[in-house]
């Protein structure tokens, strides 16, 4: 025994381990996670069970209540029945005794009241007065009277051997008025005076009739129930078909139980009227009463199964919510159980991480600044303390105007200017975002820490990026001084080409009208060879001076000196004006042209020779590029939005689809080679484009190798003047 006051001795190393495990185990949160989770299933599963069982509990209470209320009501529904029809055979037996006709067979007056008495009376199907020898005296049914004896009837031999004066009942027999029907005979003894027996009197009562009111209310839609006399004679079983017992001696459960008291309910197998057995009965719910002061037995009956039809869908209910809730808890426990696991997890590799990113701010290369919303700076990394050359130290807490003056001024990525710690001023660009932090202004170490969305409690930081752009500057100061020269040298060529162009035009002139003069023979005539040459003087030399006019164009056009001499001109007239000059070349060619623009009667508001060039220009190339053979068609119209295309599309060699891209490039053709099959300078596309783009208009190309090309000219319908208000305008002088 240890002695108070001393240490107690050590547990082994084995049990202390264990011991330790188990108290952090059970002291961990997420064990505590994990039992709280379960231990809420467990209560919500156990009170949903028990209102399940008290549920069904009260469905069996339920149930007994209703067959005790059918029962109650079939039996003051047959009080009333026997009762009414006793005192209706008293009645009877009253006014047989008083009118004079009351022995005299087949009397009408009698017969009258006994119909009247009947139709009163619902249930009734019929009266009958039956004489001491068995004949009948009288009935209410309309068919004459029975010749036949009725003494062997139960309804007449019961009061006429019995010693009483009561109500006779009898069993169901079939009516032999009205055929195919069964009827409850209700008899009672007639006597005279002397108390000698004069006959019976029998009201047959309609069963059915008696079961109206179970029926109009819909009391046995579910349940059932049976009228039997005291002997077990079923008179009544509703509804019909529910494979009741033919008697109610039949029943052992049920005889048993009125043999012991007058009113029971109990539980069981209600037996079927197979005396085979060979079909289980229905588990029902049975309420047996005797009726007091007639010979009658009731019996309602509900299958358990109805009884708790409402409970098994109420427990299906309950079972689902239940299965639902389980799943439920356990999925949120487990949820938070791996939440705060990965918060765990998070906060540890936060950590890291936080450590990690220090040293990536440090290895950068350009200077990282963070800094507050006063504008204070918290962290600065190491290439920043190289590029300002203050250690980051001294500048914690510092304003960021310390570094780059107007840090705050102006908008966000931008190029400053920012001044070292000897005061040399260089250029920077600085770029801010948005960083927020979490809890407490954060310190240097805590940087990365807590990324996510601000709340109203958290600080705004700012991160900045500072890089030195001094080479920069340096080599956008390069790059314009280059775009400058090259400017400059673009126009001087411009320049040069226009010169030259104008240089070279008026030799070309003199060339070709001396060469036409000599043509004419002016001087003197000249033979055939000497008309040969003069004739490729003449080409050569207009040729020369299209490849002339063509630069001059375009060097105008590159330099924005080209200006459009804008008139009204016919579509129609300037397209057969280009086809004569094509027409001759196409036919040594071999191609044929088809202008089907001689219908389109559209004026437009352009430059002539600019808009003739155009055409002229697609034509030339469309002849050029198809081989004999082949076919020119040239179409044109207006479009749905007033504007008006003119397409030239030929059956020729096509374009390449991999010089579609360089088409309207100037001096630019699919051929570069110097024994290239077609001649050209490449300037015709470039020059006809530039001249639609001056018109506001566009100029396509649709074309594939072998397929053919199609030049469609488009220009917008400002362009088109309206041909109605022109020929107004003609008009009005006539007038």
């Amino acid at each position: 025994m240890p002695v108070p006051g001393s240490a107690s001795p050590p547990l082994p190393r084995s049990t202390a381990g264990l011991a330790q495990a188990l108290r952090g185990r059970l002291g961990s949160v997420r064990f505590l996670m994990t039992a709280s989770g379960l231990a809420f299933i467990l209560v919500v599963d156990a009170l949903i069970g028990y209102g399940m069982l008290l549920g069904r509990r009260e469905a069996l209470d339920a149930g007994e209540r209703a067959t005790r209320d059918l029962a109650r009501m079939l039996e003051s529904q047959t009080l009333r029945t026997a009762f009414s029809v006793d005192q209706l055979l008293r009645d009877l037996a009253f006014a047989l005794d008083t009118l004079p006709d009351g022995t005299r067979r087949g009397s009408p007056a009698i017969h009258d009241h006994l119909r009247e008495r009947r139709d009163s009376f619902a249930e009734l199907a019929d009266l009958v007065v039956v004489g001491a020898d068995g004949l009948a005296l009288h009935h209410s049914a309309e068919a004459p009277l029975p010749t036949v004896t009725l003494s062997d009837r139960a309804y007449f031999a019961g009061p006429r051997d019995g010693a009483g004066q009561g109500l006779h009942v009898g069993a169901p027999i079939a009516s032999r008025v009205r055929t195919g029907t069964r009827i409850i005979p209700f008899s009672r003894r007639w006597t005279d005076r002397n108390g000698g027996f004069r006959g019976a009197l029998v009201a047959m009562v309609d069963p059915n009739r008696l079961a109206a009111t179970l029926e109009s209310r819909d009391i046995d839609r579910k349940g059932s129930v049976i009228l039997a006399l005291a002997d077990g004679t079923v008179l009544l079983d509703r509804p019909p078909g529910h494979n009741a017992p033919a008697r109610l001696t039949d029943w052992p459960a049920v005889w048993q139980a009125l043999a012991a008291q007058d009113e029971a309910t109990i539980r069981d197998a209600m037996p079927g009227s197979n005396p085979a057995g060979s079909q289980p009965g229905v588990d029902s719910l049975v309420s047996v009463r005797r009726v007091q002061g007639y010979p009658f037995v009731i019996v309602a009956t509900l299958p358990v199964g109805s009884a708790l039809a409402e409970w098994r869908r109420d427990t299906a209910a309950w079972t689902a919510i239940g299965t639902v809730m389980t799943i439920a808890i356990a999925l949120l426990t487990a949820f938070v159980v791996r939440q705060h696991a990965r918060r765990e997890e998070d906060q540890a590799r936060l950590a890291r991480a936080s450590r990690r990113i220090r040293g990536i701010l440090d290895s950068m290369l350009d200077a990282v600044v963070t800094f507050d919303s006063a504008g204070r700076i918290v962290t600065f990394n190491r290439a920043a303390e190289m590029m300002f050359g203050v250690p980051e130290r001294e500048m914690i807490g510092q304003p960021i105007e310390a570094l780059i003056p107007d840090a705050r001024g102006g908008a966000n990525d931008r190029d400053l200017t920012a001044l070292r710690r000897d005061g040399h001023a260089f250029p920077v660009g600085f770029t801010v975002s948005d960083l927020r932090l979490g809890g407490s202004p954060c310190a240097a170490a805590s940087y990365p820490a807590s990324v996510g969305a601000l709340r109203p409690d958290e600080p705004r930081i700012y991160v900045g990026v500072i890089r030195d752009m001094t080479r920069r500057k340096q080599q956008e100061a390069e790059l314009i001084a280059s775009k400058t020269q090259a400017e400059l040298g673009n126009r001087a060529k411009s320049e040069f080409l226009a010169n030259m162009s104008h240089e070279l035009r008026t030799p070309l002139n003199a060339i070709i009208g001396f060469a036409e003069v000599l043509d004419s023979e002016f001087f003197g005539a000249v033979n055939e060879r000497q008309k040969s040459c003069i004739a490729d003087i003449h080409d050569s030399g207009r040729h020369l001076l299209d490849i002339v006019n063509a630069v001059l164009d375009m060097s105008k056009l590159e330099s924005g000196q080209f200006e459009l001499c804008e008139e009204a001109v016919e579509a129609h007239e300037a397209v057969g004006q280009c086809l004569m000059m094509v027409r001759d070349r196409a036919a040594a060619g071999g191609v044929a042209i088809h202008n089907e623009a001689t219908a389109a009667v559209a004026t437009l508001w352009v430059d002539r020779r600019a808009f003739k060039q155009v055409i002229l220009n697609l034509l030339s190339n469309a002849v050029k590029f198809t081989p004999g053979g082949g076919s020119i068609t040239i179409t044109a119209g207006l479009d749905g939005d007033g504007g008006f295309a003119l397409t030239v599309a030929d059956t020729g060699i096509g374009i390449p689809h991999d010089f579609m891209a360089d088409l309207f490039q100037p001096f630019r053709q699919a051929e570069n080679a110097a024994n290239r099959r077609y001649e050209g300078t490449g300037l015709g596309l470039s020059i006809s484009k530039n001249f639609i783009d001056l018109h506001g208009g566009t100029l396509t190309c649709r074309s594939a190798p072998g397929a053919g090309t199609a030049m469609t000219v488009w220009l917008p319908a400002e362009r088109v003047i309206d041909r109605s208000i022109k020929m107004d305008s003609h008009a009005a002088p006539a007038a």
